[in-house]
């Protein structure tokens, strides 16, 4: 096995041609045609060069390769909604950014290191923006001693392109140089011509290539493109333009995709005036023969049909970078941004009209500003200073640190590890109480505006409940519910985001004005609590019960199981009569079952005093059940109370009986 090791390096590069290396990817043709770019300008100046092109997100190791090249493909062609989320994580939560570039140079910083040594280049051009983080990584802490490139072929998405890392930048558009140089530090870009081809810089006549080509030269020709993976929607575009004008030929390119290619032959197959391709080398041809192109993803494809003079309509595949960027291009013009089919229509119909009224023959040449990309890149001087040695192990503790605290609040934020975290925490929320007594306990979930009208009415049947009330409660509710004997309990919900911190100190406040003690009772909605809510709960002394059934009293045809002795029922009570006869028919059912309905208390006075069964969700009461207020209950006789004036409008009161 060869050994790599870094070699002290001077600034007199050896006798011989200039060595450059070029690291692409195969992520996207763009990147690929864009050092094909580079290779071909080097290659053809004066001087000699040594011009040698690698994958380098390949030389970065399999592990990174699959989940950058495979996991973007994937993404594209089956869930790219889920890459517009990705994209925007990355460009609007710098946590998230630091942590993509620590995991990239984790992985990828020491193969990529060796493997730019045993070429022992005088200048490094990357032309994919993750191979340029390792790269700039390396040339910070000095492991690459040469001048470093970046070309940046996009108008958007600088924060990846860019690095301070990076001894030059090459944009293609002067609106990116004040952005970049923002980045990455003063005289940091320059602005080269399109990174394309010279073949797409000579003029070439529309007849002769679409004579080469074998397309009829007296009808429109639309060139429909996914990229090199055949991306978008193709086959809607295709079907468009020709239902929109039959007589025009329609060349379609599936790129790399076979699947795409063997679907737009079969909707296509038995069309003579649609041509469907692979994978081409005739891009510069078909540019040069055709009257309009439909492109789905930007970058390259489009600087090469501007300097052929093809007018581009963007369609297809509108997510993440590729549609921030090409609706930056086309707010200032260099393309058309169709959204849906009907659009698409319209705007190649308005370019194809607007191109008829120029040249018919000879096609236009892109003239940009600025020197040519091979000037640049032979031209490079060292601009980066390596940073202190202290630095690089600093940066990783840095990036340890903030996956960790990523990672710890993701785990404290979400309700996905919430049962595991229970059973840990011995948090496990208590729905049913061991009891030999038949006996439910039952809840009742009431805004506090409607409480003292429930507590009055339970009172006048004899019966007593827990009152669960979210947020704090006013003196005044707590008053009356103190006068009729119910027992309060606070209401915690489930919360997103951060929100958790702020548990801990309201839940405390609310059981101090419940009077509920150190350790207490507090109901769980029904939506599970996050890992941060249970531990936030947990220090301020509560313990979560929930629902064992739980009825939606202002739905007359709610139902729900059986009810065992024990087991905790939830009432939610709104504001209406139609709620109170559906605790009524609560009640009812309870008591025809054989079942008492009394307060969470009569079974479990408080957390302190029970003990969690092997179950994780029963608790059993270490002091005799029976306390006073339960005694009462049992022991209550005589008249039942006159029931409320609504009960005796002919709404029935008896149930379902469970």
């Amino acid at each position: 096995m060869r050994l790599f090791r870094n070699r002290k390096r001077t600034d007199v590069r050896r006798p011989g041609p200039k060595r450059v290396l070029i690291l692409s990817a195969d992520v996207g043709e763009g990147h690929a045609a864009a050092a094909r770019a580079m290779a071909e300008q080097l290659s053809a100046q004066a001087e000699p060069v040594e011009v040698t092109v690698i994958d380098g997100l390949h030389e970065m190791g399999h592990t990174l390769k699959a989940v950058v090249e495979d996991g973007y493909r994937i993404q594209l062609r089956f869930i790219p909604w889920t890459y517009t989320i990705v994209y925007w994580l990355l460009e609007h939560i710098p946590p998230v950014r630091w942590n993509a570039r620590f995991m990239l140079c984790l992985f990828g910083a020491r193969p990529l290191r060796r493997r730019i040594n045993s070429h022992d280049p005088d200048v490094v051009v990357s032309t994919y923006p993750a191979v340029t983080v390792v790269m700039a990584r390396l040339r910070r802490q000095g492991k690459i001693r040469c001048p470093t490139i970046a070309t940046i072929t996009d108008m958007t998405g600088l924060f990846f392109w860019a690095q301070p890392g990076v001894d030059m930048h090459l944009v293609m558009y002067g609106e990116s140089m004040a952005p970049v140089e923002r980045i990455a530090g003063p005289d940091s870009v320059r602005l080269v011509q399109p990174l394309i081809s010279r073949a797409f810089l000579r003029p070439r006549c529309r007849a002769e290539a679409r004579r080469a080509l074998g397309l009829p030269e007296d009808r429109p020709t639309l060139l429909v493109s996914g990229g090199g993976w055949g991306l978008g929607d193709l086959v809607g575009a295709v079907q468009a333009l020709i239902d929109d004008d039959p007589e025009a030929t329609v060349v379609c390119l599936a790129g790399r995709s076979e699947p795409m290619k063997r679907k737009l032959d079969s909707a296509f197959g038995d069309r003579p005036n649609v041509r469907v391709l692979g994978f081409t080398e005739r891009m510069n041809e078909l540019l040069a023969a055709a009257d309009v192109l439909v492109h789905s993803t930007g970058g390259v494809t489009c600087l090469e049909a501007m300097a052929r003079g093809c007018p581009v309509v963007s369609y297809g595949l509108p997510v993440g970078h590729a549609k921030i960027n090409t609706q930056a291009m086309a707010d200032l013009g260099l393309v058309r941004l169709a959204s849906n089919r009907s659009e698409l229509v319209a705007l190649v119909g308005e370019a194809h009209r607007e191109r008829a009224a120029a040249e018919a023959e000879a096609a236009g040449v892109m003239t940009l500003p600025g020197l040519e990309a091979a000037d640049a890149v032979l031209g490079v001087r060292r601009r980066v200073v390596p940073a202190a040695a202290w630095r690089p192990p600093l940066q990783r503790a840095a990036g340890a640190l903030s996956s960790s605290v990523l990672l710890a609040g993701w785990v404290l934020s979400t309700d996905e590890t919430a049962s595991l975290a229970a059973r840990v925490l011995k948090m496990r929320p208590v729905a049913n109480i061991a009891t030999a007594l038949p006996e439910a306990p039952l809840i009742v979930r009431v805004p506090q505006s409607v409480a003292p009208i429930a507590a009055r009415w339970l009172d006048q049947q004899g019966v007593h409940a827990t009152f669960a009330l979210a947020g704090t409660p006013s003196m005044a509710t707590l008053r009356v519910l103190r006068a009729h004997h119910e027992q309060v309990l606070p209401e915690l919900g489930h919360t997103g985001g951060l929100h958790w911190l702020g548990t801990r100190g309201p839940l405390r406040r609310e059981a101090r004005m419940m009077r509920l003690g150190h350790t207490f009772f507090f109901l769980e909605s029904q939506k599970t609590l996050t890992v941060g809510q249970l531990l936030q709960a947990r220090r301020a002394g509560g313990r979560p019960v929930k629902a064992a059934v739980s009825v939606n009293a202002g739905d007359p045809r709610a139902a729900y199981g059986p009810v065992r002795a024990g087991d905790i029922v939830v009432v939610t009570l709104g504001g209406s009569p139609s709620s109170l006869r559906g605790l009524s028919r609560v009640v009812d059912t309870l008591e025809s079952s054989g079942l008492e309905p009394v307060p969470l208390s009569a079974l479990a006075p408080s957390p302190g005093a029970t003990k969690a069964s092997s179950a994780g969700d029963r608790t059993r009461p270490t002091a005799p059940a029976a306390n006073t207020l339960s005694a009462a209950i049992r022991m209550r006789v005589g008249p039942t109370p006159p029931t409320p004036s609504w009960k005796s409008t002919g709404a029935s009161a008896t149930g379902t009986t469970v």
